[in-house]
């Protein structure tokens, strides 16, 4: 698995955040990427199983140093100032940082902390948890403290908690993991090999998905027509189980289908959209194995499943011509 081709802004370079400010003091560096939902979005916070990818095309990178201040100090695209005054949409950050603090016994230290991502907001690829996994790992660097991964894990879930209300843990995993995992929250996350002869396409909608939304508006329809969610739940549980056992088949048409599949149960539950059927239809009509949304949905990225690259190619040209803004590549095969 691997990328071949990222057409997007330019991404974040060594330059952009140096590892050293201009008097020398030492900076702690925390890194982490993108992820993307394979199959099992919203099953999965209700215990079905749900497979996840790695997406390292687009990275967030943090720094943190000691300041002259006497405050924490927050860079970031929507704030810069001191985390006591950060708007709530950042809450989920200052969470993190509290957290990672109280955990090491770190005190109440004066910090400049800097971020700078490349991953698209809210567009379902994690940026949330992929932030606070970034910047509890600058500051466990900055303070030479050993971080566990369930250390890690346990700060940016509950971080995450704060961003979205309910949180499966998947997002949290894969923004800190390299390997594809088949994942269910009751049991440990199984990390598996891809290696199938295909591509994936990842296509940016251009709109804000809402994962608050959309988690909350399954569990409130769940509350009205308990029976259609918890089977829908189910059959989707299914079909990952299926998708697995195609990947370990090296089945792609099998697994195109049950992607498919997927979207369309996604979409009565009513977390897709016209825009996102819009340009799944296109890279249906365009020649994809299949194609869905990914992640929480209303908004965000949809992915698609071609047998080349040439294929690829030309289906990522018809998700663009639909509305899509930009697309990546993923080769499947290692």
């Amino acid at each position: 698995m691997s990328i071949e081709q990222f057409e997007s802004s330019e991404s974040i370079k060594e330059s952009q955040v140096p590892l050293h400010d201009q008097d020398s003091r030492e900076i702690g560096v925390g890194t982490a990427h993108s992820k993307i939902i394979l199959m099992g979005e919203h099953a999965v916070v209700y215990d079905y199983p749900a497979i996840a990818l790695p997406f390292p095309a687009v990275k967030v990178k943090t720094t943190a140093r000691h300041s002259n201040r006497d405050y924490i100090e927050l860079d970031c695209q929507y704030f810069v100032g001191d985390i006591s005054m950060a708007p709530s949409i950042l809450l989920n950050i200052v969470k993190a940082i509290e957290l990672t603090l109280e955990t090491f016994e770190l005190g109440q230290p004066s910090l400049s902390i800097k971020i700078i991502s490349d991953i698209p907001q809210e567009r379902g690829m994690g940026s949330s948890a992929a932030v606070s996994v970034s910047v509890v790992r600058a500051i466990a660097d900055l303070f030479k403290v050993e971080l566990s991964d369930y250390q890690l894990q346990f700060i940016v879930n509950q971080a995450e908690v704060i961003a979205h209300q309910s949180t499966s843990g998947i997002d949290t995993l894969m923004t800190s993991s390299a390997q594809p995992i088949i994942y269910r929250k009751s049991l440990a996350p199984h990390h598996f090999e891809l290696n199938i002869p295909a591509y994936l396409i990842v296509a940016d909608s251009g709109q804000a998905g809402q994962t608050r939304s959309a988690v909350q508006h399954v569990a409130e329809l769940r509350k009205r027509k308990p029976l259609f969610v918890d089977n829908s739940m189910k059959t989707i549980g299914q079909f990952v189980h299926q998708a697995y056992q195609m990947i370990a088949q090296k089945n792609v048409i099998e697994l195109g289908r049950l992607m498919t599949y997927n979207h369309y149960y996604l979409n009565q539950l009513g977390v897709s959209n016209t825009h996102i059927d819009k340009i799944v239809n296109a890279a249906w009509m365009a020649g994809a194995l299949g194609a869905k949304l990914t992640g929480s949905g209303r908004g965000g990225c949809l992915i698609a499943l071609a047998e080349s690259k040439q294929k690829a190619r030309k289906i990522a040209r018809a998700m663009r011509e639909a509305g899509a803004v930009q697309t990546w590549y993923l080769n499947l095969e290692s």
